[in-house]
């Protein structure tokens, strides 16, 4: 999980004082000497390129974790990585162009990653540079070759666009972070939050980790960009699981976000969280078993969250919307309603926190060299924009800031911090109302309450069945009396057109939802803050099930609850 703190020394590429810093840093120097030369021999050549970017990324880690009490790892990692991306052609056709079925993307095409040294070393950065470009030049060649052979054998696209957009120059140049951490007192932290949980017999794997994650990004491209920014995480996360006696498996997590140490929770909010944790994971093993179910329910506001990152998220990510193997879904529901009209959605990576949590996908500049900036997609109900990279759509032509990759993959559009905004929301307790009337209209014994879940994941190619599934761990039946019942064993899955469709109304009890999002370029740190949501209409599954039975014996030294109630 990602939140970045950042101090913007300078924001325009006309900034002396941020050319001042770029050019006593050493890997700017390295990345800008390679790439003078490159663009002096490769443009020239007989298939000249036209674009040359060079990416490092800089990852150090440290970590502690403990088990039960004990402690089971201490470790730190420092790695870079160069990612050399070198395009043939012209902008408006180059080596990335879509190929025949079953060849490589073209997000994946005209790219060169490899791991370089950690010293800075202009002289040997040099060498890793200017070693990388030259493979990539060769592959840039036979792929633009391809791509000409395919299209001339090929229907026409149905999206005529560019393959690459144009973009402005930017020069920004913010700080390296410190970062330190008493790891001695973290060691002793997270033993004293994963202790408590050998009270239970039944609970099988309990863990307590602290993560602190700084990144630190250099972009140097052929159209003048110089980036360097840094990003600084620290992350703790609480998980536990249990079996049910029928050998399903029920996992738990609490997680907290930070950008700076003193705003991780103090002792006594963590153990508070831990105790919650083993009090619901006790309350699931006694839980029943929910069955197939279509109707209405409310989704708490993290599982909400999940549900506009998974149902609606992907699908407004612009470089699937010509990828002619994708369903397109929301292509061409461009300024049609999608929502209530109460409901608006903004992406926003400039957003450092909400509400004075820490927010995980921010960010000054894209892994494209593009400056961050909100980008409402949703207005009102009203579908208004999509997220771009650098990789242009029908009627839209530019960038917008949402070109992200993990280390050593090409960036593609990827979502930020989603920001789910409502016009006059109910409050809590109408909604339920809402919910019980809904169960009334319908002729349903019950509805459902999800507050919790574990994440999700959804399918956008054409050939799949196109389809969403949330993953909720505490789900609770609400009767028409206003009783509630725990359940156990809920798959959340649906079509996202047929979702949309269902939502009804919102309140003003705003959540967020932290995660790695995982796709074409890799793993981000993404966040989305919304709402509690009423759905007259959804569809749950029950949970595959392991055919493994509980231990035989209870866990060793487990006090007299041995049967974990």
């Amino acid at each position: 999980m990602m939140s970045a703190v950042r101090f913007v020394l300078a924001v325009s590429a006309l900034c002396f004082a941020a050319a001042a810093q770029a050019a006593v840093d050493p890997v700017l120097e390295a990345m800008s000497a390679e790439l003078a030369r490159s663009q002096t021999a490769y443009f020239k050549a007989a298939v000249p390129a036209y674009f040359i970017a060079y990416r490092i990324n800089d990852d150090e880690q440290i970590g502690v974790n403990a088990e039960f009490g004990t402690l089971t790892n201490s470790s730190s990692l420092h790695v870079r990585s160069l990612n050399v991306e070198l395009r043939t052609g012209s902008y408006a056709f180059d080596n990335t162009h879509a190929g025949a079925p079953g060849s490589l993307p073209g997000y994946a095409r005209g790219n060169a990653t490899a791991r370089i040294g950690l010293d800075d070393d202009v002289r040997a950065m040099r060498t890793e540079i200017w070693s990388a470009t030259d493979g990539a030049y060769w592959r840039a060649v036979e792929e633009l070759s391809k791509a000409k052979a395919d299209a001339a054998v090929q229907t026409a696209a149905e999206d005529k666009s560019d393959d690459f957009s144009r973009e402005s120059k930017l020069e920004l140049i913010e700080p390296k972070l410190d970062y330190a951490i008493d790891l001695d007192r973290w060691r002793e932290k997270v033993k004293t939050y994963s202790a408590p949980f050998k009270r239970d017999a039944k609970i099988y794997n309990a863990r307590a980790s602290l993560s602190v994650a700084r990144t630190t990004r250099w972009l140097a491209n052929s159209e003048g960009t110089r980036v360097r920014h840094a990003e600084l995480t620290y992350l703790l996360d609480i998980a536990a699981a249990t079996k049910a006696d029928d050998g399903m498996d029920l996992p738990g997590m609490v997680r907290f976000v930070a950008s700076r140490p003193d705003a991780l929770p103090d002792d006594a909010t963590v153990l508070v969280a831990v105790e919650k944790l083993m009090a619901d994971l006790r309350a699931l093993r006694e839980a029943p078993v929910i069955q197939a179910y279509e109707g209405p329910a409310i989704l708490d506001n993290r599982a909400a969250g999940v549900f506009f990152h998974e149902v609606v998220g992907h699908r407004l990510e612009a470089h699937r919307l010509r990828d002619e193997n994708d369903a397109q879904t929301l292509k061409k529901k461009f300024g049609e309603r999608i929502f209530p009209e109460a409901i608006s959605i903004t992406f926003d990576p400039t957003r450092t926190e909400f509400a004075g949590q820490a927010l995980m996908g921010g960010y000054a500049a894209d892994d494209e060299g593009v400056r961050a900036r909100p980008v409402p997609v949703v207005e009102h109900g009203v579908l208004k924009n999509f997220l771009l990279g650098r990789t242009p759509i029908d009627g839209f032509a530019h960038s917008n800031g949402h070109g992200r990759s993990q280390s050593g993959f090409r960036p593609v559009s990827r979502q930020s911090n989603m920001i789910v905004g409502v016009d006059k929301p109910v409050d809590y307790d109408a909604l339920k109302k809402r919910l019980l009337a809904e169960i009334a209209e319908q002729g349903k014994p019950w509805g459902l309450i999800i507050r919790d879940l574990d994440g999700g994941f959804t399918e956008t190619a054409r050939a799949s069945t196109g389809g969403a599934k949330l993953l909720p761990t505490m789900v609770y039946r609400l009767y028409a009396d206003g009783r509630e019942e725990l359940v156990r064993g809920v798959d959340l899955v649906g079509t996202p057109l047929t979702l949309l469709a269902q939502l009804e109304a919102a309140d003003g009890r705003f959540g967020v939802f932290h995660g790695w999002c995982g796709a074409e370029s890799g793993f981000v740190p993404v966040s989305t803050v919304a709402p509690d949501l009423l759905i007259r209409r959804i569809e749950v599954q029950r949970k595959p099930k392991s055919q493994e039975r509980p231990p035989i014996l209870p866990a060793p030294g487990a006090t007299a609850n041995a049967k974990g109630r």
